[in-house]
């Protein structure tokens, strides 16, 4: 991110980095899914879609519509920071 010069390359930069963190919570999610019981798994699911909408919602605030291009910055950092936060979480749970 310290190359980035414009906004376009700032969102790029971010955007590609959420792609890789996204692909890597998702990674996490199916290796722990399949170390648990099938109880687990449902509330790993309940977990899943609760903090989908908490991700959404709260970066969603971000994305003020009047914000200009810093709003747009600050809204896919969010994503970035949360997303990544997650597959950390998700991986620290898993078994060795």
């Amino acid at each position: 991110m310290q190359q980035a010069i414009s906004t376009l390359d700032m969102v790029t930069c971010i955007s590609n980095e959420y792609e890789h963190q996204d692909q890597r919570l998702n990674d996490n999610y199916q290796q722990l899914r399949r170390q648990l019981s099938s109880e687990r798994r449902d509330q790993l699911l309940t977990a899943q879609r609760a903090w989908i909408t908490y991700k959404e919602a709260n970066c969603g605030f971000y994305a003020d519509p009047e914000g200009g291009t810093m709003a747009r910055i600050s809204a896919n950092s969010c994503l970035l920071n949360e997303t990544t936060q997650r597959a950390d979480e998700l991986e620290n749970l898993m078994r060795p």
